[in-house]
């Protein structure tokens, strides 16, 4: 499967600027209010599930699909995102109560994505020995005042967020309803006019996200009175996260995704974020490309899987024979 974690740990040390305060308190992405918001608006037969030690304070919210024959399936955070126990002092008791939990007989599969950061909770994980799959993604490290940072972005990064300042590009945090509404205008024309899009998520995910306003940003850049784009943004602890972004491509010459980016990344210095995380490229190369841009450094990450051997089997048996009878899929069904 790659390095060791223990390997891929020592390669980030230098920048492992998380504080064991903010690891305590979990990810934004297991807290309850966030599961809520997306079990409330993505789909029907979800609900949210809550792993708890009952020897501790640890615990961590997850959503659990239902599926035929009262089966689920458990995604540790949705869309991808990571998850970490809060409250938990020590990882090591904590994660073997939340796997008992998960491994039930109706569990078809589970999977947990883990921060970039959190080699801690990585290491747990291995050692119970689930499925791991390394990956990458781009952390822009903010150890440095903001002017310090710009000077490090490509030159043409630095070059557009100044073309955008000269055109007349403002950008404003997002604070009424129907800022979320103009927002989503935006995504679906730009949904509409690419081919191959992944996850398409509904207006109502959006509008519960951005309630939870302490968390969540919402940036719009505006020119004129005219909306051109826009970007989400997600408190986690001590890192920012970088979460989706839309725009309206007649006005890509503006360069107003730049703007955007530009204007949350000094809003992450002025939090005294710790990072800025812009999230997994997918192995396209032109997101692969635009990240680097903001002199961004690739560090793993990791997912780690589970799938019952039960119901393994007899998926593998009933594909075996032809017999599945338009059965749902056993296995997880990632976003």
């Amino acid at each position: 499967m790659g390095k060791g974690l223990y390997l891929l740990a020592m390669e980030c040390q230098a920048h492992m600027l998380t504080s064991n305060i903010y690891v305590h308190e979990g990810t934004f992405f297991s807290q309850e209010k966030f599961i809520q918001a997306v079990a409330c608006a993505e789909m029907a037969n979800v609900s949210v599930l809550k792993l708890q030690s009952a020897n501790s304070p640890a615990h961590l919210f997850g959503l659990e699909h239902i599926r035929t024959r009262n089966r689920r399936s458990v995604s540790l955070a949705p869309f991808g995102l990571p998850a970490y126990p809060i409250g938990a002092c020590q990882l090591n008791d904590s994660i073997s109560v939340f796997l008992r939990q998960l491994k039930t007989l109706r569990t078809t599969g589970f999977e947990w994505n883990v921060r970039f950061d959190h080699h801690d909770l990585a290491k747990q994980l291995e050692g119970c020995g689930l499925s791991r799959f390394n990956d990458t993604t781009h952390v822009l490290y903010l150890s440095r005042p903001y002017d310090d940072i710009f000077r490090k972005f490509s030159e043409s990064a630095r070059n557009k967020i100044r073309r955008a300042i000269r055109k007349g590009v403002a950008v404003y945090s997002a604070t009424e309803a129907k800022d979320v509404s103009t927002y989503y205008q935006i995504y679906k024309k730009m949904i509409a006019e690419r081919s191959n899009w992944g996850v398409i998520h509904k207006e109502s995910l959006f509008r519960n996200l951005f309630n939870l306003k302490e968390d969540v940003i919402l940036l719009l850049a505006k020119l004129d009175g005219v909306v051109l784009s826009g970007g989400w943004f997600i408190r986690d602890g001590n890192s920012f996260r970088y979460w989706q972004g839309a725009m309206n491509y007649y006005y890509k010459s503006y360069f107003p995704q730049y703007a955007v980016i530009d204007h949350a990344i000094r809003l992450a210095c002025s939090d005294n974020m710790s990072s800025f995380d812009f999230g997994q490229s997918r192995k396209i190369p032109s997101l692969e490309q635009f990240k680097s841009f903001w002199a961004t450094q690739k560090v793993p990450c990791w997912t780690f899987l589970w799938e019952n051997p039960i119901w393994l089997a007899i998926y593998r048996i009933r594909t075996a024979i032809n017999f599945r009878k338009n059965e749902p899929d056993l296995l997880i069904p990632w976003d």
